[in-house]
C-alpha cells in the first residue's frame, strides 16, 4: 500500500512522484492497539473509600449518634478512643487489628471509624491503618485532622 503524489502538466517543473510506504506504519499501529488492549486487563485503580471531615460542618452533621470510634495514629503507636475511653496501643497492626475486631464485637451495628493524624505521618502509614479498619469490619472510613479531634 502506498500514496502516490504527481506534479502537473506544467511545462517547466518537472512531474513529483513519492512514494509513502504505509505498511510498516500500519503494523506499528496494530501492534499499539494489541499490546494496550492486552495490558487493559490489569491496569485496575486500587482505591480506599475514605471520606473526609469538611472544616465548616459540626460534629452533629458529621456523625448521628454520640458513641464515636477514632484511630488516632501518631509517631509512638495508635491511641483507639472509643467513647469516651482511650486505649494507647503500641506500633503493632496485629494489635490494632485485634483492638478493632474487639470493638466491632462491642458495637457490630458501628459501620464508621475516624481515622486521625497529623501532617507528619508518613502517608503509608495511614494507608496500612485504613486497611486493618477496613479489614475489622468498618467500612465507613473517614479521614480526620488530629487536632480536630
Amino acid at each position: 500500500m502506498s500514496v502516490s503524489v504527481e506534479g502537473g502538466p506544467r511545462g517547466r517543473h518537472r512531474p513529483v512522484s513519492a512514494e509513502l510506504n504505509l505498511v510498516p506504519y500500519i503494523d506499528l499501529l496494530t501492534c499499539m492497539v494489541s499490546f494496550l488492549l492486552i495490558t487493559a486487563v490489569w491496569a485496575q485503580l486500587a482505591r480506599l473509600p475514605v471520606s473526609q471531615h469538611q472544616p465548616g460542618q459540626s460534629d452533629g452533621e458529621r456523625i448521628s449518634d454520640e458513641f464515636r470510634i477514632v484511630v488516632v495514629v501518631n509517631g509512638d503507636g495508635f491511641s483507639l478512643v472509643m467513647g469516651t475511653e482511650s486505649k494507647p496501643i503500641p506500633n503493632d497492626y496485629k494489635r490494632l487489628d485485634a483492638e478493632l475486631h474487639a470493638a466491632k464485637a462491642a458495637h457490630p451495628d458501628k459501620t464508621d471509624v475516624q481515622v486521625a493524624s497529623t501532617d507528619d505521618i508518613v502517608f503509608s502509614r495511614l494507608i496500612e491503618t485504613m486497611d486493618v479498619v477496613l479489614g475489622a469490619g468498618f467500612p465507613d472510613v473517614s479521614l480526620v485532622d488530629a487536632a480536630g479531634t
